[in-house]
């Protein structure tokens, strides 16, 4: 070897190194490739740490919605044992499921038993119910009528088989004792919700930590000792560790009733490996990224970065007010310039809306200052003065009273008349301002008096219909299903020129609906909400807010010549 080939070496690969391609790999592509690799390694973690927290916050409500769900069953269950006892005479029970005077053959299909406060079997339905000799029948009866309250147990039958016993004291110091299978509890619609938004399994424990019922359709087979630690009566999530040294994410929510702990399962490691598989391909995609953002950081800055930051800051204008900030362009590309224009519009609905708004909050307070004035003039024009003539009648009876007897009893009834009739327009009154057939009787029957007052008062033919299974409601909810339906009913009597109308209540499980039609002059609906105050539907516009305050919805159809139809539609929470 010369020294001239010695000498070439190290001056051919500094030559190589100052060229510049290696420059710009050097000191371009290979530290924004580090830099994008580091940072997206990052992002990945911070992905993976974000999704599980997801998980974590998806599976907790999960967990509570289903324990709640199975707490109101086990309720309506108590229910109906608390309704059966307090109507069976405490001697005998019906020889059959089928002859109780309650529909409890397909809730306590095991059987029920009457039961002293000492746990001695006095008759129970079949009367081949075996359980209710049971120690554990005996001790939830003495229970029971020691604490004057509501006990559970949970009897295991085998690895499948889980019974549940409900213990409620009734008069002549028996107890009543009913006992169904926990299956029964619509368990099966908890197991398909569990496959349908988590990939684990679902465990149902008792008071002792005893497993009630599981399903997994993960296969995790774990082992239900790993759930002792979990605390009794609370709520939240929680990261343990089996046996297999898989870490499991437990979310857990107390049922109440009976004092069980329902507990979902998940593996952490199929929740993140979908990020880990991310990880490995992605070092060489980050190659290719790297060349190509090279070219893409320049266009990208004046054309994409730079007009987001200006529509940025003019957004937050008009957060503060200035709707006129994002009417005038900020370049860039047609998707940035699409995105400003659909700002602008969303700026103006929400002016439109600002301003319908304060219309309707000052017709509301100009509503109530003329509700209170004619209750002012209601007051002393009718009440007052009815009560000064009372009083003339009555001191008239008076004088009568040792001149004239027969004179004297004409008067004093004359006056009962009068009272009467003070007493039948404080009734209408107080009426107006407060249903009290709503509070009394509830929301259907005081539907039920809707139609008479219409036609006494504006001649109004109201058709009333009825449909599903009316039930209470929570009052708040009553009250506002009560306005909405009389606000409707005000606004076809003032302003539809209608000689009937309709109002159909339909009861479901999950909501309220309320339709009030009627054959008047008909009118064009606004086609945003917003547009109700500027044409002066100030009673559409309230009760379209109390359907929102309360998770429904109200949707108004109509026409000219064709009259109105009106739909609220509420739901029932229970």
């Amino acid at each position: 070897m010369t020294p001239e080939s010695t000498g070439r070496a190290p001056r051919r690969g500094h030559r190589l190194l100052r060229g510049l391609r290696a420059q710009l790999l050097l000191w371009t592509i290979l530290p924004l490739a580090v830099v994008l690799i580091v940072l997206s390694l990052a992002g990945v973690t911070r992905h993976r740490q974000a999704m599980t927290r997801l998980v974590e916050d998806r599976d907790r409500g999960v967990t509570v919605a289903e324990a709640n769900r199975l707490g109101r069953e086990v309720a309506q269950q108590v229910a109906v044992l608390a309704r059966l006892a307090a109507t069976l005479p405490t001697t005998e029970l019906p020889a059959t499921l089928a002859d109780q005077p309650f529909d409890v053959a397909g809730s306590f299909s095991d059987g029920l038993a009457w039961l002293d406060d000492q746990g001695a079997l006095v008759v129970a339905a079949p009367a081949a119910t075996a359980w209710a000799q049971s120690d554990t029948a005996r001790l939830l009866a003495t229970r029971a009528a020691a604490v004057g309250q509501t006990q559970y147990e949970t009897d295991l039958l085998g690895d499948d088989a889980t019974r549940l016993m409900i213990a409620v004291p009734a008069s002549g110091g028996k107890v009543l004792v009913g006992a169904l299978p926990v299956e029964a509890l619509s368990l099966a619609e908890s197991n398909l919700l569990l496959e349908g938004e988590m990939q684990g399994a679902m465990f149902v424990l008792d008071q002792t930590g005893r497993r009630v019922h599981h399903h997994d359709p993960a296969g995790l087979a774990l082992d239900p000792a790993v759930l002792d630690s979990l605390p009794a009566a609370s709520t939240g999530s929680t990261y343990l560790r089996d046996r297999q040294g898989r870490e499991l994410l437990v979310s857990y929510a107390h049922v109440e009733p009976p004092g069980w702990t329902l507990a979902t399962v998940e593996d952490v490691h199929t929740i993140t490996a979908m990020g880990m598989s991310a990880v490995e391909v992605l070092p060489l995609l980050l190659l290719f990224v790297a060349v190509v953002a090279l070219l893409a950081v320049s266009f990208g800055v004046l054309s994409v970065v730079r007009p987001l930051q200006e529509l940025d800051r003019r957004a937050g204008r008009v957060a503060w007010g200035d709707f006129d900030a994002i009417e005038q362009p900020v370049g860039g590309v047609q998707e940035i310039d699409d995105l400003r224009i659909t700002l602008a519009q969303m700026a103006e609905r929400i002016r439109s809306y600002q301003s319908g708004m304060r219309d309707y909050l000052s017709a509301i307070t100009q509503g109530q200052e003329e509700e209170r004035t004619r209750l002012a003039h209601e007051l002393h024009d009718v009440s007052i003065q009815g009560l000064i003539a009372l009083k003339q009648r009555g001191q008239m009876a008076l004088k009568a009273l040792g001149s004239d007897p027969a004179r004297a009893t004409a008067r004093l009834q004359e006056l009962n008349g009068l009272i009467d009739e003070e007493i039948a327009g404080l009734r209408r009154l107080i009426g107006d301002l407060r249903p009290i057939y709503l509070e009394d009787l509830g929301f259907v029957p005081a539907l039920e008096m809707l139609p008479r007052q219409m036609q006494e008062r504006y001649g109004l033919a109201l058709h009333l219909a009825v449909r599903g299974d009316p039930v209470r409601l929570a009052p708040d909810i009553e009250l506002a299903a009560y306005r909405i339906v009389q606000q409707a009913l005000a606004n076809v009597a003032a302003h539809a020129q209608a000689r009937n109308a309709w109002l159909d209540v339909t009861f479901s499980p999950e909501h309220l609906t309320l339709v009030v039609r009627d054959d008047g002059v008909g009118f064009t609906p606004p086609e945003q909400p917003a547009d109700l105050v500027h044409q002066g539907h100030f009673g559409l516009m309230g009760m379209r807010e109390r359907a929102l305050l309360y998770g429904g919805q109200l949707t108004i159809t109509s026409a000219y010549g064709q009259g109105a139809i009106i739909t609220a539609r509420l739901p029932l929470l229970h």
